[in-house]
């Protein structure tokens, strides 16, 4: 396979690196995305299931939603208004409350999420750009002030001037440890978070008083209500559909355990916390082995950059973490390359 050309790499296809390549391709700079996925969004993750009448419905088994709170740059509010207008993005309302808490703990809260899911807002924002998926990044290599990317095999996939990588730490560390010249490498620290999320659904609604519960339970971080976002409407004959999320920690003591067996372990902990008698049906279940990072304190700055090599990194957990981290850090090193 001849080697693909571009002005700028940016590896990995999750929240950071769509919005790095779409940030780039606004300014004309010519960028090639490489994911080693078969699709776009990371873990904002969308999760197709089959319906009685043969269609498809689908799930958000990633990140559920983001809000604004913690956008640090007014540009990224404008983006996120722009996303909105054009029907990427949607505004969801919704009953919030915490586990352990009481009627009178419910809080109105406004946030985010794609329309109609998380994944389709990735494909809207960066589904124009060229990008190479299934294809998984071992090495880079610099010479003759160009980059060249090599998959497992050895085989080039890319050659192009500068480099910008958004995976996950763990596999962002290990590229950037191939790189003799790199100086940041050695100090970065890595803990990344595991966690188990299962869809299950219910014939009749719950009528329980809130949308979407956190913390305050041993087993369950998260419970959401998935029909209760805007356009998430429930497949017949299901009336109500509920997706999961377990803690880090417990998430960490099954140690690897499939996906399916935790997923009864979820819907057993969320049916006996709200005391529900009715069976569910259990949709899918996913084991996500980094589902987030402790984010790294940098001093001055969301990123990483060595202008010299013109290779960096951007992503969650060099920010605030989560979805808005990675919006955050993309666009902080955005600005830093065009302002060179």
């Amino acid at each position: 396979m001849k080697p693909l050309t571009a002005e700028v790499a940016v590896i990995g296809a999750g929240t950071a690196g769509c919005f790095a390549a779409n940030l780039l391709d606004e300014a004309g700079i010519e960028c090639l995305l490489i994911e080693k996925s078969r699709g776009i969004g990371g873990r904002c993750s969308r999760r197709r299931i089959a319906r009685q009448d043969s269609n498809h419905f689908g799930i958000d088994l990633g990140a559920p939603e983001f809000s604004l709170r913690k956008a640090s740059h007014p540009l990224l509010k404008e983006k996120i208004e722009s996303w909105v207008k054009r029907g990427y993005l949607t505004t969801w309302t919704k009953r919030a409350s915490h586990f352990d808490g009481h009627k009178r703990d419910i809080k109105i809260r406004t946030s985010h999420c794609g329309s109609p899911s998380m994944s389709s807002w990735h494909n809207k924002v960066a589904g124009h750009i060229n990008i190479l998926t299934q294809s998984k990044v071992k090495t880079i290599e610099r010479s003759s002030n160009q980059w060249s990317l090599y998959d497992e095999q050895h085989q080039l996939l890319a050659i192009t001037k500068q480099v910008i990588i958004t995976s996950p730490p763990e596999q962002a560390i290990d590229l950037l440890n191939t790189v003799d010249d790199f100086s940041y490498s050695e100090r970065l620290p890595i803990e990344s978070l595991p966690q188990y999320v299962c869809a299950i659904g219910f014939q009749s609604p719950l009528n329980l008083q809130a949308d979407a519960y956190e913390n305050g339970h041993g087993v369950l971080f998260r419970a959401v209500r998935e029909n209760s976002k805007p356009d998430r409407n429930c497949p017949i004959p299901l009336q109500e559909i509920w997706v999961l999320h377990s803690t880090h920690e417990w998430a960490h003591a099954q140690h690897h355990a499939d996906s399916q067996v935790a997923a009864i372990k979820l819907t057993q902990s969320f049916c006996q916390h709200f005391d529900v008698k009715m069976a569910p049906h259990t949709l899918t279940s996913h084991y996500w082995r980094m589902a987030r990072h402790k984010p790294v304190v940098q001093a001055h700055q969301p990123f990483i950059w060595d202008k010299t090599l013109k290779l960096g990194c951007c992503g969650d957990w060099l920010a605030s973490g989560g979805t808005i981290g990675a919006l955050n850090s993309a666009l902080a090193l955005h600005q830093t390359i065009m302002g060179e």
